[in-house]
């Protein structure tokens, strides 16, 4: 008989293999093996062939050959699998080889089907009974542009819908884990609206998964320990190897591949599944087989395509790509080769998440063959490697080409360009079911029809069994009815121009796809949910629950409370620097034609369906309208508010105003303020967004350093309906350095400028300012998403000369200065990653402000930054964590604070705080004028007492040598928070509540 041959899930060999084979693989080779054999094999397109198993055999060193007991035998005791493979029963067997081979194989033969075994083979695959539902993670708000869905099964996790900004805060606050996610199933086009948390989300996702492996490698290792001490043995742990997978429409491995120059984890293989074609159409709807499937849930695509022409065409980029590409070539043409141009992407994407590069790994070459920047080592007399300080290409010594050892970059970084794309006019939706679920089991019929107790499990597992007659008893006797998979649908629609092309997808009218499906959840751009189509075609649905989440529906309510309470409780504080969160409880009408609330429904954040182990709608989960003046007061601290009520008196003591106005009158700008949007770093937290830092500055313009994920979001909580105004007035965007936590912000708010000036200010230009590659990122991703590229002014730093740590300043004409409001950029290299950079904008009234990104202390940016009037410097460490500070190539409190004396600067705003310190820095430094440059260590009413002393002091008539060092004394020093708004002439008053606001977090837990 012919067999066909599996491979076992352990231990693995051919289904046929000549000893020459086998010699191939050697005793040394098993550890790598077995991490190998460990693998779950990747989960499989229905259209698509199982994968080729390839024989592996597994020897025994090469010994002279004697017997041995068989229960000693290396293999007597590894498992078998008993459940089928590729749908097939398995039998297993195992395979004695001839005495004179050294191989040992076991096998797993697939027979005929028996009579056990012909059920099993026979019956379809169905659902494990374990607890299922849906919910509403986020909907539309300022905090949260997109709607989520988390499907829940115990044992693995599923987001539809969208992911985007603002959307792994949102898990955090609603404390949903990520540590099961398998799959991401993206609703709607491929673009930063409805995708720009995604790339965060995977970074945390891999960090958490990374987490875990050091955990069971710490515990391993304790284990170890524990056993070569001679106690009891210990079984050894292993982590799970994680994976996932991104389903989305054309142009999602393009969308993630173009972040390989700033994103790289190892240990997470992700998995893009981009749906070009259209499954089933009109014409050729054949099979109603779902287009994914795993042990839970079967999905079926439903792409959707727009009847705008235009939806479809990139930005034309003539001025952002070939005015700005590193030399004078054109753009290369959109590639017509889609498949090829997916593979590369692809690539881009596998190496960035599941490569085996290290950091530590060197390669040789040559001096003059190096590409620069790089750090380069070379071998002194004994052999060890030494930094290489000598001359560098591109300088003015002579440079001799001498073996050099350099560190590779990371292979994701190695493919310099993307082939070209253009935008898609695809939506993509979803019909979501569950398996059948098996029908109950009949303990009393079975015993009726004599079946044997130990029988009833290979009943309920669908194998027929003998009764006690020698009759087959078959599992459709014993159980009862099967319930049917039940599940929901997502339906995306940007705008009205997708509704046709929906109405006319064939899976609606098919029976056995919608069979089961209870609910659609609508994610509805603004002006859909009304139209009359739509409407139509619900009517023709209503034994479903429609759910529409729009930002024409959905309230704008408060979707992180915890960072909503902390701003309340600081406004108590100081309500002229901590303003309320902007935001709206309201709920829209849906309209007369969809007023019955059985069918019809608002979705809101919490909402829950559940499908198993019975189907309800669970609206008690429905997340209320948050009360945050009651979760603020709940643990507000009487003697902060004291402290704050005499520091309000004290500053609002008009003898007290007109000293401070009389020793700053030489401050320019005083009015200019300052917008502290995201004061966090790394990733957001509850409470903290990570970096961006707003400047206005009136008469001259608006003016943002850095935009970490959801600073639209965060814009739009600060100035409500005067954000358009803001919009209107930016003129620069400032990004320092290419860590995700600084510039994922940053295509939504030009996107944001870009639909808010299109219409009433064409001509109008937006600057942006960073390193050669944030442009490069910028030029690839407008591929994806006409964003607005073509209208922005791009003002690149690379270096040329690799021995300068200072940038050729940029300096603006007369007619760029009345555009853009500045005089000039300095800029300079700074120690923290490739690319980081520190900046200094001088404005033509004579204001400066320096912003230092992340870094070590510089002196190349003290020198470019002398006289500055406001320095805003990261801060991510207290001063106990100075080795943490170095290691990471960051600054601690007091060194951020000793660059700002430094540079003499007037006043300092520390921000960029690490969020081990959730709710309010470790502020050892007590903020006081220097005297002499000395500070003086007072607290409290004392501080209060000593600054007012000191502006007594410096507004009086002083010799010369005092006035020069007056700069020095009038030293302001505050820490940000987010949402916090200051004016340049209001540090100091914003200074006398800093004694409050320490008093208030010293009895709240981090």
């Amino acid at each position: 008989m012919k067999g066909r041959y599996a491979i076992a899930p352990k231990f693995k060999a051919p289904c046929s293999a000549s000893l020459r084979a086998a010699k191939a693989i050697s005793s040394t080779d098993l550890p790598h093996l077995r991490q190998r054999l460990r693998q779950p094999q990747p989960q499989q397109h229905l259209h698509q062939r199982p994968p080729r198993l390839y024989p592996l055999p597994l020897l025994h060193p090469a010994r002279p050959h004697r017997p041995r007991p068989a229960a000693k035998a290396a293999f007597a005791n590894i498992p078998l699998p008993s459940k089928a493979l590729f749908d097939k029963p398995a039998v297993a067997s195992v395979l004695r080889a001839a005495r004179t081979t050294k191989a040992r194989f076991f096998l797993l033969k697939y027979r005929r089907a028996t009579a056990s075994t012909a059920s099993a083979a026979s019956n379809p695959i169905f659902g494990v009974r374990m607890l299922n539902f849906v919910q509403i993670v986020t909907a539309p708000t300022a905090d949260t542009s997109g709607t989520t869905l988390l499907l829940h099964f115990d044992d693995r996790r599923y987001v539809f819908g969208h992911v985007a900004e603002g959307t792994q805060r949102a898990f955090m606050q609603r404390k949903l884990a990520l540590n099961k996610l398998g799959n991401i199933f993206l609703s709607g086009p491929v673009d930063w609206r409805n995708a720009g948390g995604i790339l965060g989300m995977i970074l945390t996702v891999a960090d958490i998964h990374s987490s875990s492996r050091e955990m069971v490698a710490e515990n391993n290792a304790a284990k170890q320990k524990k056993r070569r001490a001679g106690d009891a043995p210990a079984s050894v742990s292993v982590a799970p190897l994680p994976r996932l997978d991104i389903h989305a429409g054309k142009n999602i491995s393009h969308f993630l591949a173009t972040s390989r120059r700033f994103i790289f984890r190892k240990g997470l293989p992700i998995q893009p599944h981009e749906i070009r074609s259209v499954p089933r159409t009109t014409a050729r709807a054949t099979t109603s087989e779902p287009d994914w499937k795993d042990s839970n849930i079967n999905v079926w695509y439903v792409p959707v395509t727009s009847d705008r022409k235009d939806l479809g065409r990139a930005s034309s980029r003539k001025r952002s790509h070939d005015e700005f590409r590193d030399g004078t070539e054109a753009a290369p043409p959109v590639s017509e080769d889609h498949n090829g141009s997916q593979q590369v992407a692809e690539l881009a994407v596998m190496h960035m998440f599941d490569s085996d590069w290290t950091a530590d790994a060197l390669v040789e070459t040559t001096l003059h063959q190096v590409k620069l920047p790089a750090k380069l080592f070379v071998r002194d007399e004994k052999g060890h490697l030494q930094v290489y300080k000598g001359p560098m290409p591109g300088g003015d010594e002579d440079v001799p080409d001498i073996p050099v050892l350099v560190r590779q970059p990371w292979p994701g970084a190695m493919i310099p360009e993307l082939p070209r794309t253009e935008p898609s006019n695809q939506s993509l939706c979803y019909i979501v079911k569950g398996h059948d679920r098996r029908g109950k089991f009949l303990p009393k019929v079975a015993e009726s029809l004599g079946v044997a107790k130990p029988d009833y499990k290979l009943l309920a597992n669908r194998q027929s069994v003998k009764g006690k007659d020698g009759n087959v008893v078959i599992p459709d006797m014993v159980l009862g009815e099967t319930v049917p998979g039940s599940g929901f649908a997502v339906i995306d629609l940007p705008d009205t121009s997708y509704i046709d092309a929906l109405l006319t997808r064939p899976e609606w009218a098919d029976t056995q796809i919608m069979q089961g499906i209870r609910s659609i959840f609508w994610i509805l751009g603004p002006g859909v949910v009304n139209d009359t189509r739509l409407e139509g075609f619900m009517q023709g649905m209503s034994s479903m629950k429609h759910i529409f989440t729009s930002s024409d529906t959905s309230p704008n309510m408060i979707a992180l409370e915890s960072a909503a309470a902390q701003a309340y409780k600081l406004r108590c504080i100081d309500p002229d620097r901590f303003p309320l969160p902007a935001h709206s409880n309201e709920v829209a009408s849906l309209g007369a034609a969809k007023a019955d609330p059985s069918t019809f429904e608002v979705g809101r954040t919490g909402k829950t369906i559940q499908f198993a182990p019975q189907y309800l709608h669970q609206d008690d989960k429905i997340l209320p309208f948050p009360n945050i003046e009651k979760l603020a007061r709940s643990d507000l601290d009487n003697d902060a508010l004291e402290m704050a009520a005499r520091a309000d008196n004290k500053i609002s003591d008009p003898g007290y105003i007109a000293k401070v106005e009389k020793a700053e009158a030489d401050i320019p700008n005083r009015d200019a303020e300052i917008i502290s949007l995201g004061t966090g770093s790394a990733l957001p937290s509850k409470y903290r967004n990570v970096s961006a830092t707003l400047v206005r500055v009136p008469g001259y313009g608006n003016y943002l350093f850095d935009a970490g994920e959801n600073t639209i979001g965060q814009l739009r909580r600060v100035f409500g309906d005067e954000l358009p105004s803001v919009l209107r007035d930016l003129k620069m965007i400032w990004i320092s350095h290419l860590h995700a936590d600084h510039h994922l912000g940053t295509a939504s708010v030009i996107r944001a400028w870009h639909e808010e000036t299109a219409g009433s200010e064409p001509s109008a230009r937006l600057a942006l300012a960073s390193h050669s590659h944030m442009i490069d990122w910028l030029r690839e991703y407008a591929d994806v998403e006409n964003f607005g590229l073509e209208r922005l002014v791009l003002i690149p730093f690379s270096k040329t000369d690799y021995q300068q740590r200072i940038c050729e300043p940029r300096i603006f004409s007369g007619e760029e200065s009345k555009q853009f409001g500045l005089e000039r950029i300095e800029a300079c290299w700074v120690s923290h990653c490739f690319g980081a950079l520190a900046t200094v904008f001088t404005f033509p009234s004579g204001l400066k402000v320096a912003y230092s990104g992340d870094c070590r202390p510089s002196d190349d940016f003290v020198k470019i930054g002398q006289g500055t009037t406001l320095l805003i410097h990261e801060s991510t460490f207290d001063d106990e964590l100075q080795g943490d500070a170095i290691a990471k190539k960051h600054s601690t409190m007091s060194e951020a604070i000793d660059v700002g004396r430094r540079m003499g600067a007037r006043r300092i705003l520390l921000t960029h705080f690490s969020q081990r310190y959730q709710k309010v820095p470790n502020m050892e430094e007590d903020f006081e004028i220097p005297v002499d440059g000395k500070a003086e260590d007072n607290a409290g009413d004392e501080i209060e007492n000593k600054i007012e002393g000191e502006i007594e002091n410096i507004t009086e008539d002083k010799t010369k040598d005092q006035m020069e060092h007056k700069e020095k004394v009038d030293e302001v020093i505050l820490v940000a928070f987010d949402y916090m708004r200051v004016k340049l002439g209001d540090f100091r008053k914003a200074q006398a509540f800093l004694p409050a606001i320490q008093r208030l977090f010293e009895n709240v837990e981090q």
